[in-house]
């Protein structure tokens, strides 16, 4: 991935956002392998390095890139360190805590993981400020029923531990994973009697106000969907694999589709596809339209959490649509490094976790190559675009017939809609293969697997995601109005039917996907230099 960033860091106007996100990121991973002295003596050596190579006033960039370098280390070393009073200095001595539910519980049919902000905890007979979070894991008997939300003030009364590592190497690291999110502690309850619920509630009346809205969009699509169905609907609105059966789960992932259920930029993508047209039917101003859009994005990462994958994807987004009310054009390469610094600035641990690798690498793939290699197809004649260049002509005739009333516009119009699901259909091909061309040995470094029928899978179920995102949102209206409700409740279930049969048909299968062994750096570099040496040729060939 250094390599194709890399290639855009030395091209303007993107390459000065690229290289300070990367000098930010390098510093994170320098300050994560080796001690601040050693960090330092890396970035005088480069430092140095650069002001004896260049003479004119790339000397001055380089000061730039050397102080953002410590920039980044500065903020990984705050990020991971823990206050004197955090509850995870003390777990050996807590016999009862209290504190406020931080986030909206995650409920599973294993058990409801809660997210609690600590602010006191009981060593003895005394109470004795603390601060922290605590991952609290409540598992009740069948009878034993509870209902906690965002806000809610509650005493536990266990005693904390500190998160274990794995037990073999390699394996997924739980405690890691929960230090990404600057949480060092967990809690177990099993009984009803150890949860006691305080009378008042705290955190931000905003994200409460998103996470009711987020729970009526769930409860709504619940109302006219059935079980299972209902499940991949609100998987798919609002990004989360808790309402999934584990089943169902596994032929998603084993289908490469798991993406789908992911809070991500397709998530915005539709949600923009589907507000924008909505806001210019009811007449409303284009800088006004994208105003309001930014707002529902920031509503909607409220509604489903802060995952690298969709912060990277609403400030993309947001600054995209930002840029008409201000009067700039939006450079995609910049859009993207920026997502990426501001991302890592506020969570500097994002850089080790997979979902922000495999989501920048997505996407980055998506910008860099996937037009590449759709103008490859097309040189080839494995695929006809009429709206590429190639097959048009150029542009002013691609112009003349957009604008002009000749047979041409005619038969465009009697064949918007086959031609708009055959573009969507080969935009998921395209899509999935440079992806998967991007991603293939982080997935394979962390999963040990890799899908064998992720393209047709995702093919085939192009046309169908939009329609259950909008049927999803719909049923928030829908479910109040009598027959319209039926009606789409029918649309939304024949439809999940569809992608049900299409992802347990497909990750049934024996051959679905293979497992494979943890490659290393060398391999994984090696990996990345000939995919780079491949596209090369590509751009060479097909450059046009």
């Amino acid at each position: 991935m250094i390599i194709f960033m890399w290639e855009a860091s030395i091209k303007l106007p993107e390459g000065r956002m690229a290289a300070i996100a990367m000098a930010f990121a390098a510093g994170i991973l320098a300050s994560s392998y080796f001690d601040p002295i050693c960090c330092l003596a890396i970035c005088a050596v480069f430092v140095v390095a650069g002001l004896v190579s260049f003479r004119d006033n790339r000397r001055a960039i380089v000061i730039i890139l050397g102080a953002v370098f410590l920039l980044g280390m500065y903020r990984f070393l705050l990020h991971i360190q823990t206050p004197v009073d955090d509850i995870s200095r003390m777990p050996g001595r807590v016999i009862a805590f209290e504190g406020s539910i931080a986030e909206d519980p995650d409920v599973r049919s294993s058990g409801t993981r809660i997210v609690l902000r600590a602010n006191s905890v009981q060593i003895g007979d005394g109470w004795h400020k603390v601060s922290g979070l605590v991952m609290v894991t409540v598992r009740l008997a069948n009878k034993d029923q509870i209902r906690l939300s965002y806000g809610d003030r509650l005493q536990i009364d266990a005693h904390p531990y500190r998160p274990f590592d794995p037990t073999n190497p390699g394996q997924f690291s739980y405690k890691d994973y929960l230090a990404r999110q600057g949480i060092h502690t967990c809690a177990s309850v099993r009984n009803l009697s150890q949860i006691k619920i305080i009378t008042g509630k705290s955190g931000n009346s905003l994200v409460r106000s998103a996470l009711a809205a987020k729970n009526c969009i769930a409860a709504s699509i619940e109302r006219i969907h059935p079980k299972q169905q209902a499940s991949v609907i609100i998987g798919m609105v609002l990004g989360t694999y808790s309402y999934l059966p584990k089943k169902t789960f596994d032929n998603f992932a084993r289908t490469g589709t798991l993406h789908l259920l992911a809070a991500s930029g397709y998530n915005c993508f539709i949600l923009l596809w589907l507000a924008l047209p909505i806001l210019k039917l009811i007449r409303l101003p284009a800088k006004l339209r994208n105003i309001v859009v930014i707002l529902l994005l920031v509503l909607y990462v409220m509604m489903v959490g802060t995952m690298p994958s969709l912060i990277r994807a609403a400030i993309m987004s947001g600054l995209w649509l930002l840029a008409l009310p201000l009067g700039r054009v939006p450079n995609i390469k910049n859009l993207f490094f920026t997502a990426g610094l501001v991302t890592l600035a506020i969570r500097p641990s994002d850089l080790f976790d997979v979902g922000f690798q495999l989501s920048f690498a997505a996407v980055w793939a998506l910008i860099t190559s996937a037009s590449l290699i759709q103008s490859a197809l097309v040189r080839m004649g494995l695929y006809n675009d009429p709206w590429s260049i190639s097959s048009a002509g150029n542009i002013q005739q691609v112009t003349n017939a957009l604008t002009s009333q000749s047979k041409f516009t005619r038969r465009l119009k009697n064949y918007a809609i086959w031609d708009w699901s055959r573009r969507e259909v080969v935009s998921a091909a395209v899509a999935t293969i440079t992806v998967t061309l991007y991603t293939t040995p982080i997935v394979a470094y962390y999963f040990n697997n890799f899908s064998l029928v992720s393209l047709p899978a995702n093919v085939a179920l192009a046309l169908s995601v939009p329609i259950v995102f909008a049927v999803g949102l719909i049923s928030v209206v829908a479910a109040n109005v009598p027959y319209i409700g039926v009606a789409v409740g029918f649309i939304g279930t024949k439809v999940t039917d569809f992608i049900l049969a299409i992802v347990n048909y497909l990750g049934s299968s024996q051959y679905s996907a293979v497992t494979v062994a943890t490659p290393g750096p060398l391999a994984v570099f090696g990996y990345y230099i000939l995919l780079f040496v491949g596209l090369s040729y590509l751009r060479s060939k097909y450059a046009k």
